[in-house]
């Protein structure tokens, strides 16, 4: 049956759809059906328009965004710049996983390869774990090491004139050889490397007890042909860490002869990690009766000594004593007080002492120290509240009795603790202070006395005229973060210019799904317990709607 819609009826009719269209795009008429098929026709073909300008779009972008990586100003950082960078990112000494990863960042580009290579620092530390061969003796064994050897040989001459430094480790172990069985923090390649490869200039060794620094002090040592010079004398810098977790006794006998520290090496800066006494002795007064004996031709040349000591005594003064030319001190004391309870004897006083660091300990040890050249103060406590009471008074005694009010230039204080949430910490008046750091994590401000005399005419006094910087770190979250501290630092603080610069601490969060989860875990047969939690409320802005 022949159509009676001809070509030309239909494009009249399409073109009278167009003319329609208008009225259907600007009023509620329904449109007919030959004007919804016009309609899904040309929708149909403004998709098919939009799809393709889409993938035009598309192909553009992807052409533009290599257009624009080219011209980046990235690739023309010179490679010293990138170099710096890359320094932020690995860290000074790199063990196995670090030095893999640095390679991986070589592979990048050949930009980035050339900037490490570059950055000579990057390549002059390195950090050995244990020598995890069943025997050490084999065939396989001594290829395997030749071939590690040789790597870290090539990985140390990338750092071309830099100080070269060696962290070796064998704690993991936990090596037992004080009953006379096989030392296992021997390793063939460290030997090789302090005795055969680079000069180091810094050598760290952590193992688990003073029988093990015999041993691999032996094994260095023990080449034929007569008595070698001392490996470990050229070095300028030298830590001895006693670090395993693991309970081990004390095995270096009282007699001062014999002591395992006879073997340190004469270096200017010592670092001496001395083990836990709680892991160290069955009773812990028994630290009392080893004494640490030092020879003095270690400690009288010595500018800087790093030392964790929480052994009972007076041992550490006793040491202390003895360096005579001690520049830069620090003092960890693990979270102990051994100094509680004595009898302070006369103060010591280090004479050309200018940085002091304690590390997690009381400031009881102030009382036994006078410091007359002290310029950098830092003090990571671990106290409690009375103690943070009593802090203003101790630090304020320890700065008057060694006179530097008008010497020290930068303080650093870490954990107080204060309740609630205000810390009250009077400083003394500080005519050479520059930089102030206060961090403590229980904290939402701090409260240094008065800021004004209450008379308007009174002249101000000025307590820190010199002061620069202010840090205040770690602070909880409050409203009135730092009206005091404002207030009494442009009042008291120093008349030029000075920034105080403030942290938050990460205040921990809690799920309610976490809430329920703990609720379920404890809950008895009789509990008829429930949890939700809800968005906090501003009590201010409540109050406000309500008036």
């Amino acid at each position: 049956m022949a159509s009676n819609s001809s070509p030309t009826s239909i494009r009249q009719q399409v073109g009278v759809c167009e003319v329609a269209f208008d009225d259907l795009f600007i009023t509620n008429a329904v449109p007919s059906q030959v004007q919804a098929s016009c309609l899904r026709y040309r929708s149909s073909m403004i998709a098919r328009q939009l799809a393709f300008l889409a993938d035009c779009a598309a192909r553009l972008t992807e052409e533009d965004r290599a257009h624009r990586s080219a011209l980046s100003p990235v690739r023309r950082l010179p490679l010293e710049v990138l170099g710096e960078i890359f320094k932020l990112v690995v860290p000074s000494f790199l063990n196995a996983s670090d030095r893999e990863m640095m390679g991986n960042m070589g592979r990048v580009c050949q930009r980035w390869r050339d900037a490490l290579l570059n950055a000579s620092s990057l390549w002059r530390g390195i950090i050995l774990g244990p020598c995890l061969c069943p025997a050490q003796d084999t065939v396989g064994a001594v290829r395997r090491h030749e071939e590690d050897y040789k790597k870290l040989v090539t990985w140390f001459g990338r750092s071309g004139g830099c100080r070269k430094g060696l962290i070796y480790s064998s704690v993991d172990l936990h090596c037992r050889c004080d009953d006379g069985s096989l030392c296992k923090a021997v390793h063939p390649i460290v030997s090789r490397l302090i005795n055969e490869g680079p000069k180091l200039v810094h050598l760290t060794l952590q193992l688990s007890g003073a029988s093990c620094f015999r041993n691999l002090l032996a094994a260095l040592r023990a080449e034929p042909g007569g008595s070698p010079p001392d490996p470990l004398a050229s070095l300028g810098s030298f830590s001895l860490e006693f670090v395993d977790d693991s309970p081990l006794m004390w095995d270096d006998g009282p007699d001062p002869t014999s002591s395992v520290f006879n073997l340190l090496p004469p270096v200017p800066a010592l670092g001496i990690f001395l083990p836990l006494r709680e892991s160290a002795f069955d009773d812990e007064l028994a630290s009392l009766e080893c004494p640490i004996h030092i020879p003095p031709t270690i400690l009288a040349p010595l500018v800087s000594l790093a030392i964790r000591w929480d052994w009972e005594g007076r041992g550490l003064l006793d040491v202390l004593e003895q360096c005579i030319a001690l520049d830069s001190f620090t003092l960890d004391l693990a979270r102990s007080e051994p100094f509680d309870g004595d009898v302070p004897p006369a103060p010591l006083e280090l004479r050309v002492l200018t940085s002091f660091k304690l590390v997690k300990g009381g400031v009881r040890i102030l009382d036994f120290l006078r410091t007359p050249a002290l310029t950098s103060l830092d003090l990571e406590l671990s106290v409690d509240r009375a103690a943070t009471v009593d802090m203003s008074d101790r630090l304020d005694g320890f700065l008057r009795a060694s006179e530097i009010l008008g010497k020290l230039r930068f303080l650093r204080i870490c954990e107080l603790v204060g309740g609630p949430g205000i810390i009250s910490f009077i400083l003394p008046p500080l005519a050479s202070l520059r930089h102030l750091v206060l961090d403590s994590s229980t904290a939402c401000g701090y409260y240094f006395g008065q800021a004004s005399t209450g008379h308007v005419i009174a002249p101000m006094r000025r307590y820190f005229p010199e002061l620069r910087q202010v840090e205040l770190l770690n602070l909880r979250r409050s409203r009135h973060v730092l009206t005091h501290e404002m207030q009494y630092f442009r009042r008291r603080g120093s008349a030029g210019m000075c920034m105080i610069t403030v942290s938050y601490a990460d205040e921990p969060k809690v799920s309610e799904a976490e809430l329920q989860s703990r609720l379920r875990s404890t809950r008895d047969s009789g509990s008829r317990l429930s949890i939700r939690v809800v968005e906090s409320v501003d009590y201010d802005e409540e109050r406000a709607l309500t008036l």
